[in-house]
């Protein structure tokens, strides 16, 4: 689709132009610009993900100040971000030892799927037990299940014969509707002469039915 001849046929004066008909000072002149979001933070975010992480940030500073030079290992960074928030005497909800890791919220155990997929599998035919019918499985016999079929076929046959006789009552009431607005333009658009004529008519082919009747019987 070429953009601007659409514009151009909408009324747009062309590049370097607004889209207002008359004055440039309305509008933009250019395109709509686009900020490229390089800093892996994600749509919206104005803020640099990895200062919001300051428990992370607070564990990798304690882990940089850690000194294993004399074959141990030991704390050399003192007044940390990690040991603020941990400290007893600190006036925050994480003080204590475990008061940091009392923090996080523990997550559901995952249960596995493999003994519901091995009690699923058939019965080897080698293993002495018979293999479980569909009887066990289903919980009803051939019989049964041979009903329940042949009563929702009546069920079927019976909804479908209901919206049969619907659809054919609904066609009487069309088709009626349809000859009495017939009737009503003929007898709108005829004098009293055609409208006598015509009673006439219908009178002689009633009795001519009746005659014929007669003769029959």
């Amino acid at each position: 689709m070429n953009a601007h001849a659409l514009l151009t046929a909408q009324g747009w004066r062309g590049t370097g132009h607004s889209l207002h008909p008359t004055s440039d000072s309305n509008g933009l002149t250019h395109h709509i610009l686009v900020k490229r979001n390089q800093d892996g933070a994600g749509l919206g975010s104005k803020k640099d993900h990895r200062q919001e992480a300051w428990w992370m940030n607070a564990f990798d500073q304690a882990l940089k100040g850690i000194d294993m030079k004399s074959g141990t290992m030991k704390q050399t960074l003192k007044g940390g971000a990690l040991e603020k928030i941990t400290a007893r005497n600190a006036a925050t909800k994480y003080t204590g030892a475990r008061g940091l890791y009392t923090s996080f919220v523990r997550g559901g155990v995952i249960e596995g799927s493999l003994c519901s997929a091995a009690a699923s599998l058939p019965t080897p035919p080698d293993s002495g037990a018979g293999t479980p019918l569909a009887v066990a499985e289903s919980g009803e016999t051939k019989e049964e299940r041979r009903a329940r079929r042949e009563a929702r076929r009546l069920r079927k046959a019976e909804k479908e014969a209901k919206r049969r006789a619907a659809e054919k009552v609904e066609k009487k009431k069309a088709k009626k509707a349809e000859r009495q607005a017939v009737k009503e333009k003929l007898k709108a658009g005829e004098t009293k002469e055609e409208r006598r004529a015509r009673r006439n008519a219908r009178r002689k082919r009633k009795e001519e039915k009746r005659r014929r009747r007669a003769a029959k019987g």
